[in-house]
């Protein structure tokens, strides 16, 4: 397990894997279906239209014949469409890394919605006859249901699939930043909408399906992480390159500014370089003495010519807090015009200027330098190129 969590294949059987799973848990679920188990799931139904205030379907309007269609397509469609074109965007990138962690989040996901399939049998909305509600697909086709029937249980609606599923694929677009991820999230949204509005699920299926969905996600990125801890030295060692005349200068050149989770291996890598062309840094973790490293840290920033920040993807998120050390790092590098130049890693996207704090929004327009570790040398070549020198 361990050896396919760090490739894309094994990742993709893990998925495969998951898809059977599901398929023949149903089969065997629907086939050790008992008197007791209808009777389970109408006293659970009844608890729900009860915590829901009986809320009556003939007493609302009901949605056109375009709307259903509509509705229709999202949950039997986009749905599926939306978990397939992510999973194959997050396979075509370099990084096993989000792959990982749209595949694990998906599994972690299943498996803690799966006891509640097996031993809380919601019966769908429309099944519950109290609740008055139609299945409005089936005002179109009856056929639509019967297609997804053998992956998804009559009375396995809480928590809800789709809803997690769904959540997911949004959760996933915003943090490794789709391109398109404001269009992904609304067309998320639609499915989620679609599972109430064609009678299927209950309110609080919806509610349980979203905060399953971002515990997933939690214990995903956790695990993530611990990978990506041992591969992130292999992944930024550095390349052989052609010997560079060094830069003859006195006392540190280059202030190097990095958000420690993801960006410390990369920061010893530049650190490490730099020195080598001649070039003096200052390095916290070697730098800083026995005093107060707040005020050490920006009178070294005033001192030094040069602002290199590091960029990994996700590094300016959390700068909105204002005791974060990487926004005052940054905007007192600004505020001191220093020379500032981003080094940015691979999945790195600049947010909206308005998302960030005020006195970080001039750093969009500093001109920066896209580490390649194909193209180690290069990229040093070029980052040198950018340094004013005293």
């Amino acid at each position: 397990m361990d050896r396919a969590l760090r490739t894309k294949t094994g990742l993709s059987l893990l998925l495969v894997f998951l898809f059977i799973f599901n398929f023949a848990e149903t089969q065997i679920e629907e086939t050790l279906k008992s008197q007791d188990t209808f009777s389970k799931g109408y006293k659970i139904a009844q608890a729900f239209d009860q915590i829901e205030g009986s809320i009556r379907f003939n007493h609302q309007a009901q949605p056109s014949l375009q709307a259903i269609g509509g509705f229709s397509v999202s949950y039997f469609l986009l749905f599926p469409l939306l978990l397939l074109g992510t999973a194959v965007a997050l396979a075509m990138k370099k990084r096993v890394g989000p792959f990982r962690v749209f595949t694990l989040t998906l599994t972690f996901n299943y498996f803690l919605s799966l006891p509640f399939f097996l031993f809380f049998p919601v019966p769908e909305r429309w099944a519950y006859p109290a609740s008055s509600a139609t299945l409005m697909s089936d005002l179109l086709s009856t056929r639509y249901i019967e297609l997804i029937r053998p992956i998804s249980g009559l009375d396995n609606c809480f928590p809800s699939v789709h809803v997690s599923f769904s959540m997911i694929v949004l959760l996933t677009a915003y943090k490794f930043r789709f391109r398109f991820r404001h269009s992904i999230a609304c067309l998320a949204m639609t499915v989620v909408l679609s599972t109430l509005v064609l009678g299927i699920h209950w309110l609080p299926d919806v509610a349980m399906g979203g905060i399953m969905a971002f515990l997933a996600f939690g214990l995903a990125s956790v695990v993530d992480n611990r990978y990506r801890d041992k591969e992130e030295p292999e992944a930024v060692a550095p390349a052989p390159s052609l010997p560079v005349p060094p830069v003859r200068s006195k006392g540190n050149q280059v202030f190097i500014s990095y958000r420690r989770e993801r960006g410390s291996q990369l920061a010893r890598v530049v650190h490490s370089e730099m020195e080598r062309r001649g070039i003096p840094c200052f390095l916290d973790v070697d730098d800083l003495g026995a005093e107060h490293f707040d005020q050490r840290l920006l009178s070294e920033i005033e001192s030094i010519p040069n602002f290199i920040v590091i960029l990994s993807p996700g590094a300016l998120d959390r700068c909105q807090a204002p005791e974060d050390w990487l926004r005052k790092e940054i905007g007192h590098a600004i505020l001191k015009k220093r020379n500032i130049v981003p080094l940015m890693v691979e999945g790195f996207e600049f947010p909206e200027p308005e998302t960030l704090p005020v006195e970080l929004r001039e750093l969009v327009r500093h001109n920066g330098v896209s580490y390649s570790h194909e193209y180690f040398a290069a990229t040093f070549d070029k980052l040198q190129s950018f340094m004013k020198f005293n």
